[in-house]
């Protein structure tokens, strides 16, 4: 599974300090919401872009379930699930900002704005009104605002929606949902 945390650290910070290995075990499994029963497994590596045009392999904290054996992997929340531009620079492009950022993976964000739309109907099944009303047909651009305007910022957004909904803005994703667990 995985879960996103909070941290006011950029991707630069975050690999300079090693803060992958500060990074603490969340309270209870993801999975079968026991507590107390996350235990360090492991670490992984994936790219994020970076403030300026660069991508930077970055360290993910991997903890393990003692009760349902299931791997719970705990992403920063500048980082998109699946995608390795910035959540910072995604949101400034899905907002229509023409910042260098934005310009130097503009490719990239066109195409991560078309796996939105694409996986649209499927997230608004998911979760309704949660955010607030929408139109009967709601557009991609639509929910975007609808979902800013509740959370704020896509961090937040991309935290509950993996959290409450077990999913994300690009797709429903294995890593999202939770197992069954073994009759004991």
């Amino acid at each position: 599974m995985q879960q996103i945390f909070q941290t006011s650290l950029t991707p630069e910070q975050y690999a300079q300090q090693g803060y992958h290995k500060q990074v603490k075990r969340p309270e209870n499994c993801p999975n079968c919401q026991r507590a107390h029963t996350l235990e360090a497994l492991a670490y992984y590596q994936r790219y994020v872009s970076t403030a300026t045009t660069a991508f930077l392999f970055i360290w993910i904290r991997r903890f393990l379930c003692r009760h349902c054996r299931i791997s719970v992997s705990c992403l920063p929340q500048f980082a998109q699930p699946y995608r390795p531009v910035n959540t910072p620079t995604i949101a400034e492009g899905f907002n229509g900002q023409a910042t260098p950022r934005v310009a130097r993976w503009s490719e990239l964000i066109r195409g991560y704005w078309r796996r939105f739309e694409a996986h649209l109907p499927a997230l608004v099944r998911q979760v309704g009104n949660a955010f607030g009303p929408l139109p009967l047909c709601p557009t991609a651009l639509d929910f975007w605002r609808q979902l800013i305007g509740h959370c704020g910022d896509l961090a937040t957004a991309t935290r509950q929606l993996i959290h409450q909904f077990h999913t994300c803005l690009f797709g429903t994703y294995r890593c999202h949902q939770r197992r069954q667990l073994q009759a004991e």
